[in-house]
């Protein structure tokens, strides 16, 4: 009986793995589109784990504390379950095929079915490229945002400048094997079936014995296979389109705020400021300085014992308004930068109001007299997430950015560095020749780059961290950059006798994660933590601005209207979604986000901050002064005022925004007409 039972043992295996063989071999075009795939994996994760142990900007800063061939291992099972899922249905519908061989049809159904493999391979080759490509070079993956972005917003060129020889290779080599498996002998094509896939079963066991507990503590976006991490994402946000439709009449539903002629929020007039600064004889100068990326946690930090970041930012923070607990509109830039310049929220989704064709809706230039001299710079594209549409549609014809300064490119350490950005540093010195060319009164508008993501490195004269290989370390020592960049400015203007007459506004677009809360949460825009969302905020100019350190809760769209109030700018009283800081109302009023996870957001004078997904349907709270490190959400039932709050003005914003915009178009005589189109500036050398 036992040497029965040993027998069945041998024979079953071999049943088996013979079963499979004949299955691999029955079909060589599934065959060979299996080799192939499992080329592809194999090859995206090994170059993945090798990138991690090697590359000096890693995704998330993760650092792996295992070995390299650990790494590889026990990630593996995602992997081949894309493999064997995928083969499974080419061989599937090869079967369905072979049914009607003797069909006219076959012949038909034979060449659509080696396309279709052709462009599922494709399709899986450049997930894998472009996935790989993302997580060192934007820190993310390629989920459906991404992929709706690229769709919506990125040109062909500018998606075909991305591509270097490695990459047409790696899209290239996968095609190339396919045909040539697909040529060999049957003897050749049983051989490499088998030996596949005793590979293949041989390197998921040692997979599933090497699964522990450290694995989920590992980003989703390393962890999985590629493909499956775009589909779980495609199909959870599928999941909620549903809710998604139904927003507005039930999750923000009810009568709320909007624009009706000029204000979204009140039908009474707010109160105008209690006391104004005198009136200047003459107009002032206003400079806006954006850091992009620059988040308020770490301007001023010295927590680790090691030197100030902005020491000379910290300076006159003391010696003007230093908005303390300051924060933007929205986690993506696009969002930010329009409220900055212009007072209002934008969409409360991802939709963005300021880079649509038709957006008439003034800007901070508009309010100035026509006689300023206006310019603005910035060493990034304006032609990603920037809202171009409504800058130039305002008035603002000058602008000099990539596109049109000559100068040295940034791209030592990353890849996408030939399209993103021109050194700082140069730019600093070109927006300082233009302070200087200019005619009084000016306004200024700089939104530098240096702090956001790849943290370029500029040597040692802004080095005030050691270059560890962690993303943070070089953020700090580009935000010391940063300061070195306005301390010139700021001596500039004192030298040439302009400071006396100039206002300057520095101010972050949003804030900067650097893996808190969760792993995947860096950069800023996955999701709307303090550590997103807190920008700093200073207005300088002794004449006006006594120092004076504010505590409550402000915002970007707080700004426009204090600027006037200070310039003795009249405006109507319902012309902005937010408050002068002269008018102690501001105090009382709540303020808003929007995430670009999908998310929105209020918080109040009592530090209680309401969130609500509007992709999950759910809703929690954070009392930022007994949780300032938002570690214990609260259920929002206990703070339904607030929750009715946020809902009531999220419900009608985005409706009045656009009835406010379509009046001013029609004022101007542009119900159909088409919009001025931004004309280069050529830049010197």
């Amino acid at each position: 009986m036992l040497s029965l039972v040993k027998m069945k043992a041998k024979v079953l295996p071999k049943k088996c793995f013979g079963l499979l063989t004949s299955v691999f071999s029955s079909s060589r075009a599934s065959l060979a589109f299996f080799i192939c795939l499992l080329a592809v994996v194999f090859a995206y994760r090994i170059q993945l784990t090798i990138s991690l142990f090697t590359n000096a900007v890693r995704p998330f800063d993760f650092n792996p504390a295992q070995h390299a061939v650990w790494l590889v291992l026990a990630y593996l099972p995602s992997d081949l379950a894309f493999v064997f899922v995928c083969f499974s249905l080419s061989w599937l519908l090869s079967r369905v095929a072979s049914f009607i061989k003797q069909s006219k049809m076959f012949r038909i159904l034979r060449i659509s079915g080696l396309i279709f493999l052709h462009l599922v391979l494709l399709a899986a080759v450049l997930i894998h490229g472009i996935h790989g490509r993302l997580l060192f070079d934007v820190q993310t993956g390629f989920d459906s945002a991404v992929m709706k972005e690229a769709f919506s917003g990125i040109s062909l060129i500018e998606t075909l400048r991305l591509v270097g020889w490695r990459d047409y290779v790696f899209l290239l080599f996968p095609f190339g094997f396919f045909w040539l498996t697909l040529l060999f002998s049957l003897r050749l094509r049983i051989w490499i079936a088998g030996i596949s896939l005793t590979l293949a079963i041989l390197l998921l066991s040692l997979s599933l014995l090497m699964i522990d507990n450290k694995a989920e503590k590992v980003p989703d976006e390393i962890r999985l296979n590629p493909v499956v991490f775009l589909l779980s994402d495609m199909t959870k946000s599928t999941s909620f389109i549903h809710l998604k439709q139904g927003q507005t009449m039930s999750a923000v539903g009810g009568k709320g705020s909007g624009i009706q002629s000029f204000r979204p929020m009140e039908t009474k007039p707010i109160e105008r400021a209690l006391s104004l600064p005198a009136k200047n004889n003459r107009p002032w100068n206003l400079i806006i300085f954006i850091m992009e990326s620059a988040g308020a946690r770490y301007i001023f930090d010295t927590s680790d014992g090691d030197a100030m970041p902005m020491p000379f930012l910290h300076k006159i923070s003391q010696e003007g308004w230093y908005l303390k607990r300051h924060f933007t509109t929205s986690n993506v830039s696009t969002k930010a930068v329009f409220s900055i310049l212009s007072g209002l929220y934008d969409f409360f989704s991802k939709e963005t109001f300021g880079t649509r064709p038709d957006v008439e809706v003034p800007a901070v230039y508009n309010w100035l007299d026509q006689g300023y001299d206006r310019f603005l710079v910035t060493p990034s594209s304006i032609s990603w997430y920037f809202p171009t549409k409504f800058v130039v549609n305002s008035g603002l014809s000058e602008i000099h950015s990539y596109e049109n300064l000559n100068f040295k490119i940034k791209e030592e350490f990353h890849s996408l560095g030939h399209y993103i950005a021109r050194d700082e540093v140069q730019t600093t010195d070109f927006f300082i020749q233009r302070l200087r060319e200019a005619r009084e009164p000016f306004l200024g508008i700089y939104i530098s780059f240096a702090a956001h993501f790849p943290y370029f490195d500029y040597g040692e004269d802004y080095r005030i961290r050691k270059d560890d290989g962690h993303l943070i370390s070089r953020y700090y020592n580009n935000l010391n950059l940063l300061d070195h960049g306005i301390k010139r400015i700021v001596d500039h203007l004192r030298e040439q006798g302009l400071l006396e007459h100039t206002l300057l506004v520095i101010v972050g677009d949003h804030g900067q994660a650097f893996g808190q809360h969760h792993p995947n949460n860096f950069m800023h825009y996955r999701y709307s933590y303090n550590e997103n969302l807190e920008a700093p905020a200073i207005l300088y100019q002794p004449a006006l601005f006594r120092p004076k350190t504010f505590g409550f809760p402000t915002s970007h769209v707080d700004l426009l209207p204090t600027l006037l109030d200070a310039m003795r700018i009249p405006y109507p009283s319902t012309a902005f979604d937010g408050r002068s800081l002269f008018s102690h109302r501001a105090r009382q009023a709540p303020i808003f986000f929007y995430g670009y996870e999908e998310s929105i957001s209020s918080l109040d004078s009592h530090l209680i901050k309401v969130q609500y997904s509007l992709k999950k349907n759910k809703c929690w709270a954070f009392d930022l002064k007994l949780d300032p490190d938002e570690k214990n959400p609260l259920d929002c039932s206990s703070f339904p005022l607030e929750v009715e709050g946020l809902h009531k003005f999220v419900a009608e914003h985005d409706a009045n925004l656009l009835k406010y915009n379509a009046s001013l178009r029609e004022k101007k005589g542009l119900q159909g007409a088409g919009v001025p189109i931004l004309k280069a500036v050529s830049s010197p050398r």
